[in-house]
């Protein structure tokens, strides 16, 4: 979905809200898919939309770092929006959050790559376009152990 349809859909729903004086709140949960968690309340202006500007987006994701294994190892994320991961190492060895060109082949290089020690949280804003994209840890020997996962930009 384009940007500009982003912001029909945000001016429809708080029209929508406006209308009949409630509040909406969508917020991910432990599911594997993340997006804008978006407030209103009824003292908020109804012609107001809250995903009008980046600025009102706030977008995140959390992908935790274990021994050896990324949870969850598939996620979905808005394309073309600032995303921030979130990626905490609760390993007792060090990590990496990589998306480079492996394994993604044909699609932009994000050369991405968090490496987090162990008890520490690594963070990555990302902005990609529409996509499946391979991430992995690129300490030896872990990618062949399990660790890696899809990251689904839509």
């Amino acid at each position: 979905m384009s940007r500009s349809q982003y912001v029909v859909v945000a001016l429809i729903v708080a029209v929508a809200i406006g209308a009949v004086g409630m509040a909406t709140r969508f917020v991910s949960a432990d599911t594997a898919i993340f997006g804008a968690q978006v407030n209103a309340s009824p003292e908020a202006s109804p012609m107001a939309s809250p995903m009008a500007s980046p600025a009102a987006t706030n977008a995140s994701a959390t992908i935790e770092m274990v021994d050896i294994a990324f949870k969850p190892t598939t996620a979905t994320i808005a394309a073309n929006t600032d995303v921030t991961l979130t990626i905490p190492n609760n390993g007792v060895t060090t990590h990496t959050f990589v998306i480079n060109e492996h394994k993604n082949d044909g699609k932009a290089n994000l050369n991405i790559k968090v490496e987090v020690a162990p008890g520490e949280t690594g963070t990555v804003t990302i902005n990609a376009p529409a996509g499946e994209y391979y991430f992995w840890c690129d300490i030896p020997g872990h990618e062949a152990a399990g660790m890696f996962g899809t990251l689904t930009v839509e």
